[in-house]
């Protein structure tokens, strides 16, 4: 099996509608974090299927032209959740039956895959880290469309992940498999932590497609079921059936304090708001009460009954979990230091605070505690502080070049138009990817901070770091573009690499061939070129900067310290029963 793919499903059941699919990306972007590339596969949204079956039987009775109108709900569903994607800061692009080489045959409703263009995906998967494609539906031999049975995208899911070698998990609105019907309190269900295909099948129901089922059987094929942002599931294969010794995970809500309500903190408010079964926000700080603040995408206003000009009071309200969004140093430093010795988890993108002098003081509660965590620090929706650790983990880093800074490498496209600094600074600014004061920016300083950050997270806190900055101020449209003339692109790049005891780190202006991956970095996108100690490259590349990318992977810190509270707040597991050899 392929470990660095994987593919998700998210039927109906999940993405009910256009409201859900926040749920979706979390889920996309937790796999993303662990390393992993995702192909989504996606059901149109709850009774889009039955509605578009009755619009086409009442105008035609051609099977084929029946299944392709019917299969625009899965086109709808999956654009839109890949354009969801782009705007969060994840590297997405959406990829129909016909592309992706999608073959079935059989009767047009009830079509058998047959056939897939695994190395295409492959190919694509090396520029993006995840590719939505449509369940239920395919392309027969001769290029008519045809869909797979009722619950197809199974199928779908499961023969993707066979051509690929990939893991498959099949996400539903339960988290795994009973016996009987969980919703039903009498029946006193219990979860399988572990199901053979064949009691599967036996069991029956609409959880998994039979079809779907027979498919893995035949092939030998495991795959797991289970819900968002849940660390169970049920792991489907030979057998045998075990059922789980926790039947259910914990589900108490996190209480939040969220510090600071500005573009990146709205953009986080906005998000917490929407999962009120598992956050509750109960303090927001802010600098004046009296500002108006509404959340577009919710059609809500901010209550002011939350919110609080003092930091102080608002640390040591009862909560779970601080959320910082204030930037620069103070009071950051003493009250995200203070809230970890109260005993809160804290999340922060706050790359000043955690490459200061603070950092002596709150290592550890990043180290052995893990209540601190910073992901968002660096690369916004990007996962890099994650991929750079997991690659020290296993074989070692030789080196990281990067793009690390969204302000500036917007500042240099629009200077390589022969637009003037200020309008490009300005535009900047506008578009959320600058501050107010961008001083930090355009020095080099945030780009030095997110490198000394990479560099502890690939050499670790021992190696003495020597680190030389030199920004973008005082460059020119006329000298942006010369350099384009000549068919190079002028880019603010962040190298860091181990020689001996020492790591050096140098972010300077580099004058890049085309071919150059870094090249290719576009507006506010970050790209990250990582050596491995195995000699094998990993690239990274996705938005840098702004409010949904920021806030996207701060949530991603949020739902990864939910999981692990969950987990340290089981009770311990006996051995599962095994209940059918």
């Amino acid at each position: 099996m392929h470990p660095s793919i994987v593919v998700l499903k998210f039927g109906s059941s999940v993405l009910q509608t256009e409201a859900d699919l926040p749920q979706a990306i979390d889920e996309i972007y937790r796999e993303w974090r662990e390393g992993r590339r995702v192909i989504a596969v996606v059901s149109a949204f709850a009774g889009v299927t039955d509605q578009r079956f009755a619009q086409t039987r009442a105008v035609t009775s051609d099977l084929h032209e029946q299944a392709a109108w019917v299969a625009g709900g899965e086109e709808e569903s999956g654009t839109k959740l890949a354009a969801a994607l782009v705007a969060n800061g994840v590297s997405a692009r959406y990829v129909d039956a016909r592309e992706a080489g999608l073959r079935a045959h059989g009767e047009p409703h009830e079509s058998t895959p047959v056939s897939l263009n695994a190395a295409y995906l492959r190919e694509c998967l090396q520029e993006h880290a995840v590719l939505v494609v449509p369940g239920f539906v395919a392309q027969d031999i001769q290029g008519r469309t045809v869909l797979l049975g009722r619950g197809g995208s199974d199928l779908t899911a499961l023969f993707v992940a066979k051509n690929l070698d990939a893991r498959c998990r099949l996400l539903k609105d339960v988290d795994g498999v009973y016996e009987s019907d969980p919703a039903v309190v009498e029946n006193h269900a219990q979860r399988f932590n572990r199901l053979s295909w064949r009691t599967a099948l036996s069991i029956g129901g609409k959880i998994i497609q039979p079809r779907a089922l027979q498919f893995a059987q035949s092939h030998g094929q495991s795959f797991e079921v289970a819900c968002v942002d849940s660390n169970l599931a049920t792991l489907v294969d030979a057998g045998p059936d075990e059922f789980a010794a926790v039947p259910h995970e914990s589900t108490q809500r996190l209480r939040v304090v969220l510090l600071g309500l500005g573009t990146v903190g709205l953009g986080v408010y906005a998000h917490l708001i929407r999962r009120p079964d598992l956050f509750e926000v109960v303090r927001m700080v802010v600098r004046d009460l009296d500002k108006p603040r509404r959340i577009e995408v919710a059609n809500l206003d901010v209550p002011k009954s939350l919110l609080s000009t003092d930091v102080w009071d608002a640390v040591t309200q009862p909560a779970d979990l601080v959320i910082e969004t204030l930037g620069g140093l103070d009071p950051a430093g003493d009250v995200v230091h203070a809230a970890l010795l109260r005993g809160r988890a804290v999340v922060t993108a706050n790359k000043a605070l955690i490459a200061s002098r603070w950092w002596d003081k709150l290592s550890r509660f990043a180290a052995s505690e893990r209540r601190l965590k910073f992901s968002a620090a660096v690369g916004g929706g990007v996962p890099v502080l994650e991929t750079v650790a997991a690659l020290a983990r296993h074989g070692g880093v030789a080196q990281v070049r990067a793009i690390l800074n969204g302000t500036c490498n917007f500042i240099l496209d629009a200077l390589e138009q022969r637009i003037d600094f200020g309008t490009a600074l300005a535009q900047a600014q506008a578009n959320g990817f600058a501050e107010a004061d961008p001083h930090d920016d355009l020095v080099g300083l945030d780009a030095a901070r997110k490198l000394e950050l990479i560099a502890r997270a690939a050499f670790g806190d021992s190696s003495h770091f020597e680190l030389s900055v030199r920004g973008i101020d005082g460059v020119t449209a006329s000298q942006a573009a010369l350099v384009r003339e000549e068919g190079l692109t002028l880019k603010l790049v962040g190298v860091c690499e181990r020689s001996g005891a020492h790591v050096r780190g140098v972010v300077k202006l580099h004058e890049l061939p085309a071919g150059d991956f870094l090249a290719g970095a576009r507006a506010e996108e970050n790209r990250i070129e990582i050596l491995a100690g195995n000699g094998e490259t990993v690239r990274l590349s996705g938005k840098g900067a702004g409010r949904w990318p920021t806030a996207l992977s701060i949530l991603g810190d949020v739902h990864e310290y939910l999981r692990e509270r969950r987990l340290a707040g089981r009770d311990e597991q006996a051995p599962a029963a095994v209940v059918n050899a």
